[in-house]
């Protein structure tokens, strides 16, 4: 059977025709669509959320300094049982020879301070910039005789504290002298003299870590080689790559929430694609009577798909809105230690919104096939029978 020129025409709508009959259709039963975009808000919410954690935590660990080489002991989960001495810090000088720049020692502990987990960090003040190139933004920086602390920026954005409060670590009270700016470094850290570190943990002599502060041009792998050949069973690596052990552990939340954003958009999809189906099962008729008038099933699928895309569209703005104040209520916290800044990227957002956008297409698409493969005659005849959807 040959076809009309005006089924043509039906069968070849434009996308704009498509978007007016489409938004027609939307607002001819506005409690429908609005109870199809709530179901679907939930959903875009969630999804938006994860995509922020999940590129927050993503940015962790890419801290440190290629130019430092940190020797240890290889127990680095258990900081406080690492005792390194005047020996270590002799052999790792020795190893170094010219290609060091300096060859320091720094102490690192683990602080629960105020439900917060914080580090505490000391080395001699006179390295602090050209080693740890710790920065002062306000203040002074502590005195090694007295019972002053520095705290970095990362601290007081979480805890609100200042220069000039009164805290207390390991059993005794601090004067905040300082506030520091790592190197970006999201590290919520405190800071200490080196003498007055080892005097506060009742250890002279003792620390954690050997920092290696390599001249300019050396080359690392060869003085790194040097050391583990000059001081076998100890941990020889970059500062960059421990921060990012250091970090592996709290960056791996964030791949889990890359996977959850991933479910988030098949989320989008199918819920589009449940709305299609009921639209198309209680509406069977409507459809059938489209075909009966001229209207092919690319036109009709068109509409559909339309319609979805509408409604998505709707729910990822509506579940934005719900979203934005939770991401930008705080400007960051701490987990474990390191300083998260929640931040949603627009080009995350983007890529997300059309993501979520093509697979409704694609469910709306598949769950408007079966139904279209039915002949005009069986929707119009299946539709009266049924008596769904006000077709009377």
């Amino acid at each position: 059977m040959r076809t009309s020129p005006r089924n043509r025409t039906h069968d070849s709508l434009s996308l704009r025709m498509r978007a007016r009959l489409a938004l027609g259709d939307l607002r001819a039963d506005p409690l429908r669509t609005m109870l199809a975009v709530m179901v679907l808000t939930p959903m875009a919410a969630s999804w938006f959320l994860l995509a922020t954690i999940s590129g927050s935590l993503d940015l962790l660990g890419k801290t440190g300094f290629e130019r430092n080489l940190v020797v240890t002991e290889t127990d680095v989960f258990d900081l406080a049982n690492i005792r390194l001495g005047a020996d270590e810090l002799a052999a790792a000088t020795a190893a170094a020879g010219n290609d060091a720049d300096s060859v320091t020692a720094a102490i690192l502990r683990i602080v629960r301070m105020d439900e917060r987990v914080l580090q505490l960090r000391a080395a001699p003040t006179e390295t602090w910039l050209p080693v740890h190139d710790i920065r002062l933004l306000d203040g002074r920086l502590p005195d090694a005789t007295a019972d002053e602390i520095a705290v970095t920026r990362a601290v007081t954005v979480a805890t609100g504290w200042k220069v000039g409060d009164r805290v207390r670590v390991f059993g005794t009270e601090f004067t905040v002298t300082a506030e520091l700016q790592g190197a970006g470094s999201k590290v919520a850290a405190l800071w200490l003299p080196l003498a007055r570190a080892e005097t506060l943990f009742d250890r002279p002599g003792e620390f954690q870590m050997v920092i290696i502060r390599l001249r300019a041009g050396a080359d690392g792998d060869e003085v790194r080689a040097r050391l583990r050949a000059a001081m076998p069973g100890y941990l020889v690596v970059d500062e960059s790559a421990i921060d990012a052990e250091a970090t592996r552990g709290v960056r791996s939340l964030g791949e889990l929430a890359l996977v959850f954003t991933a479910v988030g958009i098949l989320g989008l999809a199918v819920g589009s694609a449940n709305a299609t189906a009921l639209t198309l099962a209680e509406r069977g008729r409507s459809v059938g009577l489209l075909r009966v008038i001229g209207f092919g099933p690319r036109s009709v699928r068109g509409l559909l798909t339309m319609r979805a895309l509408f409604l998505t569209a709707a729910a990822l703005v509506a579940g934005l809105a719900v979203a934005w104040p939770i991401i930008y209520a705080r400007d960051s916290f701490v987990l474990r230690s390191f300083t998260i800044a929640p931040r949603l990227s627009p080009l995350t957002a983007v890529a997300g919104c059309a993501l979520s956008l093509a697979s409704a297409w694609l469910g709306s698409l598949l769950a408007s096939r079966r139904v279209l493969a039915r002949s005009a005659g069986g929707l119009v005849a299946g539709g009266a029978a049924s008596g769904y959807g006000g077709e009377r």
